[in-house]
């Protein structure tokens, strides 16, 4: 089916975001350089506490493909992207089927009780403001919570799926940046589990077990 080009980035949130990938198979191990708040490309940003994100000096994004929000930091975050050409063995035209393969890889991966979600998309308020509020066909998801978040972007040529997970997450904190008192809340109390490997010999399992 084709091979892979695997790039290692580096860089903020905001300037990886604003690459537009070729279409043709690859993978970007994204390592940011610091701590941002993503928001999904509809999100409305009046629900985001801009003046506490100021305050504490972090970035904010914005990125093209759906969902809530995404916190991302350097050290603790997984960050994959995965692009695939129009055309692809792998591409499927149904949105809502498109990323279970992915999704299934990734839960082999991390083994255990992780699994592929393979249900409805409910868009309560809290999915709608934070990725992790919420659950879409293909994340995966533990007894623990959530794992995997994964969001898309479509175009004429390629599919581009932006995957991150956590080696350790502070849902407080991630909460705080949230304006509204009762989705702050709701955020901190969204159990998110961690992943049982490093970052990189996740990345590293994951370009070895790709469909070639």
């Amino acid at each position: 089916m084709g091979t892979w080009r695997v790039e290692t980035w580096s860089g903020t949130a905001a300037a990886f975001h604003a690459l537009d990938p070729d279409p043709t198979r690859a993978v970007f191990d994204v390592r940011v350089t610091e701590p941002a708040l993503v928001l999904g490309s509809m999100q409305d940003e009046s629900g985001i506490d801009t003046e506490r994100i100021a305050e504490l000096k972090l970035g904010t994004a914005r990125r093209r493909s759906g969902g809530g929000a995404v916190w991302v930091e350097p050290g603790s975050t997984l960050w994959v992207d995965i692009v695939i050409p129009k055309g692809d063995p792998l591409w499927d035209d149904d949105v809502a089927r498109s990323m279970l393969w992915l999704g299934r890889l990734l839960a082999k991966l991390i083994g255990g009780e992780a699994s592929v979600f393979e249900g409805r998309y409910e868009a309560t308020d809290l999915a709608r403001a934070y990725c992790f509020g919420g659950v879409a066909p293909g994340e995966v998801i533990g007894p623990g919570g959530k794992i995997v978040g994964i969001s898309q972007r479509r175009t004429r040529n390629f599919a581009r799926f932006q995957c991150v997970a956590y080696t350790s997450y502070d849902a407080e904190r991630v909460g705080q940046l949230f304006r509204d008192p009762r989705m702050s809340a709701a955020v901190a109390a969204t159990p998110v589990q961690v992943l049982p490997a490093t970052a990189d010999e996740i990345v590293s399992a994951l370009v070895a077990a790709l469909p070639v």
